[in-house]
């Protein structure tokens, strides 16, 4: 385990914990989505689920050393299980002419969202074209409708703001066989909303002695 100091708190990475600067818990983007059922796999094999989970976070490490420096990427980190994957980010890359700002990439923060806390993690940030990108990767063959409330909640983080709207956003679904989706997030009034009034009712719960952090391991 390692524990990052980050401004309002730190991050510790094994389990993903936010805390304040008092060592009082902050609930992560994935609680809040776990936690008011906005993302639902209760009918996938846990198996299944903790492989992909794996898989998830060893092709974000690899991509996130391939944001901050494309040239000193080591090939041994690229495994043949998450090799296609990696190539699906590449191929989007050079398909839309997405260039990344390294500074925010899988950058641990603790925002403030209309008076509340929250700990997330932006996968990708920066611009295609003229216009600022956020980017959330996906290794799922499925897809999840709280993607477009987990970028909603992500721009808001960002730019420290009330509403979203300054930056396009999207999923971008990665494949195996070196294949990508990009899914284009756009209803911004809902997606914000909803993002909001899940984060309302996890803080709900904590006020009223809920140990939420016992409920969820990531």
């Amino acid at each position: 385990m390692s524990i990052t100091q980050i401004p309002g708190g730190s991050f510790r990475s094994d389990p993903h914990r936010y805390d304040d600067e008092h060592g009082n818990f902050v609930p992560s983007l994935t609680q809040v989505l776990k936690l008011q059922g906005l993302s639902d796999f209760s009918g996938a094999d846990p198996e299944d689920l903790a492989n992909a989970a794996r898989r998830g976070d060893l092709l974000h490490g690899v991509v996130e050393a391939y944001n901050r420096d494309k040239e000193g990427l080591d090939p041994c980190w690229i495994t043949e299980e998450i090799e296609g994957y990696f190539n699906g980010f590449l191929a989007f890359e050079r398909d839309t002419g997405f260039k990344v700002d390294p500074s925010w990439t899988e950058r641990p923060m603790i925002a403030t969202i209309n008076g509340m806390p929250i700990g997330l993690k932006p996968d990708c940030f920066g611009k295609i074209g003229r216009y600022d990108a956020v980017v959330e990767l996906k290794a799922a063959s499925s897809i999840q409708p709280s993607w477009s409330v987990q970028t909603a909640m992500q721009e808001l983080a960002i730019y420290k703001s009330q509403h979203v709207g300054r930056a396009r956003r999207f999923a971008l679904q990665l494949f195996k066989d070196g294949r990508y989706k990009l899914h284009p997030h756009l209803n911004h009034q809902e997606d914000e909303r909803i993002g909001i009034e899940a984060l309302s009712l996890t803080w709900w719960r904590l006020r009223q002695g809920q140990k939420l952090w016992t409920q969820l391991a990531t």
